[in-house]
């Protein structure tokens, strides 16, 4: 379980606009479950270089913890997962 204090999170990108944050409220949900930026890179077999620009192109959306080390929410993480699951069965 993730407990923390509202954070910044990276919205869509595009120009100028990706180096915008904007804050959010509610990144402390109880039941939120997030992932480190190592941790999605094994789920998918990529490098963590990849996992961040997934981000800053807007594939995965991406939250700050307190610290302001990125976290991805496992939900986020699973859509992308199926998603891609589904492009290689093609």
């Amino acid at each position: 379980m993730n407990v923390m204090a509202p954070t910044l999170v990276r919205l869509s990108c595009s120009g100028a606009a990706c180096a915008a944050w904007e804050p959010v409220a509610a990144v402390n949900d109880v039941g939120e479950d997030l992932m480190t930026r190592r941790q999605v890179a094994g789920l998918f077999g990529v490098t963590s270089a990849a996992v961040a620009a997934w981000a800053r192109r807007g594939r995965l959306p991406e939250v700050r913890n307190e610290a302001g080390r990125p976290r991805y929410r496992r939900a986020d993480v699973e859509v992308l997962f199926r998603s891609a699951m589904r492009q290689r069965a093609r």
